[in-house]
C-alpha cells in the first residue's frame, strides 16, 4: 500500500523495480524517465500509474500531485546529486530514499533539516562491494520471495497464465561487441537490459 517512486524506471533496474514494487503490493507505482521510455513502459504494459518525463523540468511536483501532497513512502534513485532536493522533497513523512546509483554525479549538498522534519530514512547500498556470503543471502531471499513470480502461472494467476514477472530485455551482444555494448549503454538507447551473450 505504500507509494514508490522509481528514477530511471526505462532503465535495467527500473523496469525491475517497477514490476518488484507493484508485485510487492505498492499503492502508487510512480516513474521518472524520458517521453520516449515512457511510451515503451507503456507499450510493454509494465505497472506504472504516473510516468514523469525528467526533461520537462523538476519532477516533485508531479509526484506531490500524484500523492495528493502527501509525498511518497519510497524512492529507489540511480542518478544521486541532482536529484537530491527534489527526492527529499517528494519523501513521505518516515519516508526512506534508497540510492543505488549516481549516473549524475555522487556530490550534493544536503539540509539535514528537511530530512529530520520528515524523520526519513537514507539508504545507499551497492551489490559489487558485498562479501560473497552477504550476496548467496540476498541471492536465496529473492529467489524465494520472486522467483516464482518468473513462472508462466506467475503465483496468483490460473494455470498457463503470463508471468507476474517478466525480464525486460532491449538487446543482446556478441561479448567481441562488449565496446559497442557500453557505447549503447553510455549513450541512454537501452530500454531494460542490455546483455551479452558468449558463445
Amino acid at each position: 500500500g505504500e507509494h514508490a517512486l522509481i528514477h530511471s524506471a526505462g532503465g535495467g533496474v527500473g523496469t525491475a523495480a517497477l514490476q518488484l514494487a507493484r508485485h510487492a503490493g505498492a499503492g502508487a507505482v510512480i516513474g521518472t524517465a524520458s517521453a520516449a521510455k515512457l511510451e515503451r513502459i507503456r507499450d510493454r504494459e509494465l505497472p506504472l500509474d504516473v510516468g514523469i518525463d525528467y526533461r520537462a523540468g523538476p519532477f516533485r511536483d508531479a509526484v506531490l500531485a500524484a500523492t495528493g501532497g502527501g509525498g511518497v513512502d519510497v524512492i529507489l534513485d540511480t542518478v544521486g546529486a541532482p536529484y537530491w532536493e527534489d527526492n527529499v522533497a517528494c519523501l513521505a513523512i518516515l519516508g526512506r530514499l534508497v540510492l543505488v546509483g549516481v549516473m549524475g554525479g555522487a556530490a550534493a549538498e544536503v539540509d539535514l533539516r528537511a530530512l529530520m522534519g520528515k524523520r526519513a530514512t537514507v539508504v545507499g547500498t551497492v551489490l559489487r562491494a558485498r562479501p560473497l556470503a552477504e550476496k548467496a543471502a540476498l541471492t536465496v531471499a529473492f529467489r524465494t520471495r520472486f522467483l516464482p513470480a518468473f513462472e508462466p502461472a506467475g503465483v496468483a494467476g490460473p494455470p498457463g497464465s503470463a508471468p507476474a514477472l517478466v525480464p525486460v530485455v532491449d538487446r543482446t551482444f556478441p561479448l567481441a561487441e562488449a565496446a559497442a555494448a557500453h557505447r549503447y549503454v553510455e549513450e541512454n538507447r537501452a530500454f531494460g537490459k542490455v546483455v551479452l551473450e558468449v558463445d
